[in-house]
């Protein structure tokens, strides 16, 4: 284990983010961080927030571990986990100030649809982790997977659409749509907001 890796048996479970990186903080949440392009760069700009990224991918988690800890980010630590573990059992209500999801796999295959990230349940435990005013950010490449996130977000209870374009306009772009942008893909975001 590395320095910035969370070991879930010697942290209170849900999180406590006091606990997780020894401070008071607003808290982001990546999850599928995956070789940790967009986590890291946005850690660096933003001191003043923790952020934890969740990916379930072995190889994927130690890489971005190196990575943050070569980059000496205090604010940044990693979760080896599923999804579902992280929505369902470890995240408090009301705990995070933004949450990403940039990419997920699609399983394009109609009998691996039931793999897919995004479901009406999901996206009501994506809720109700968020703090009011916190924000959900989502972004695909895969046009048929648009629409059933489109789908699952608008039944969230307690969110609201916000402005895509205003909401990304800050952030650094992922290593996967820094390669999809360059193919010409189409990119499809998704901006919702816990209200008040």
């Amino acid at each position: 284990m590395t320095p910035v890796e969370i070991d879930l048996n010697l942290v209170s479970v849900p999180l406590c983010w006091t606990e997780v990186f020894g401070r008071e903080a607003a808290t982001d949440v990546e999850i599928g961080s995956g070789k940790g392009r967009f986590l890291l760069e946005l850690a660096g700009t933003r001191a003043e927030h923790n952020f934890l990224a969740v990916e379930r991918a072995g190889p994927y988690h130690r890489l971005c571990c190196e990575r943050t800890v070569r980059r000496r980010l205090s604010n940044v630590r990693l979760l080896r986990t599923t999804a579902a573990d992280l929505l369902f059992r470890l995240l408090r209500e009301g705990s995070v100030a933004n949450l990403y999801v940039l990419f997920p796999d699609p399983w394009p295959k109609r009998h691996h649809h039931k793999r897919r990230l995004f479901t009406p349940e999901v996206a009501a435990a994506m809720a109700r982790a968020l703090a009011p005013g916190g924000r959900l950010l989502v972004k695909t490449d895969h046009d048929p997977y648009a629409e059933v996130i489109a789908a699952a977000l608008a039944t969230a209870p307690g969110m609201r659409s916000i402005d895509e374009t205003q909401a990304f306009a800050d952030l650094p772009l992922s290593g996967f749509e820094a390669k999809y942008r360059v193919r010409g893909r189409t990119i499809h975001a998704f901006a919702m907001e816990r209200c008040l």
